[in-house]
C-alpha cells in the first residue's frame, strides 16, 4: 500500500519550488516527502537512481520502490492530493491523457523561463538570501 511519495524536484527552479510549496499546503491522502533532486539526501535515499546534476524531469518514488517520471509523476502527485485525485483519474485515462503529456512537456521545457517571467524564486535562491541575512534576536 502506498503511504508515502518521495518527490524529487528541481530546487533551483522557481516554478518547481512554488509547486512544492503549494502541494505542501494541500490536504493529502498520502504523505509527500520533497527531496531536492541531485542533493546528497536524494543520493543517500535512492542510491540506485541516476542523479543528474541538472534535473530535467520530475521523479516520484513510492515507499514501495516504484519510480514514476515526467507526466506520470505529476499525475501521481495529483492522485495523492485530496482535492485533486478526481482530476488525476481524469487526466490519466482516455482522451485527456495525451493532453496531460503535452501540457507537462510544455511546462517542463519552459519552466525556467516561466519562473523568470513570473519572478518566482527557487528554494536555493531563498536559502542563499537567508544565509546572507544577519542574525537577530
Amino acid at each position: 500500500m502506498i503511504d508515502t511519495l518521495y518527490v524529487l524536484y528541481d530546487a533551483r527552479c522557481g516554478i518547481c519550488s512554488r509547486v512544492r510549496a503549494w502541494m505542501q499546503q494541500q490536504p493529502a491522502y498520502v504523505a509527500l516527502a520533497f527531496v531536492a533532486a541531485g542533493s546528497e539526501r536524494a543520493r543517500r535515499l535512492f542510491p540506485d537512481l541516476d542523479h543528474d546534476a541538472d534535473p530535467r524531469e520530475l521523479v516520484v518514488i513510492t515507499n514501495e520502490g516504484a519510480v514514476y517520471v515526467d507526466d506520470a509523476a505529476w499525475l501521481l502527485c495529483l492522485w495523492a492530493l485530496a482535492d485533486y485525485r478526481t482530476w488525476a483519474f481524469r487526466f490519466a485515462r482516455g482522451p485527456l491523457r495525451p493532453l496531460a503529456r503535452v501540457a507537462w512537456q510544455l511546462l517542463s521545457e519552459n519552466r525556467r523561463e516561466l519562473a523568470r517571467i513570473l519572478a518566482l524564486r527557487s528554494d536555493e535562491e531563498v536559502a542563499r538570501e537567508l544565509e546572507r541575512q544577519p542574525e537577530t534576536c
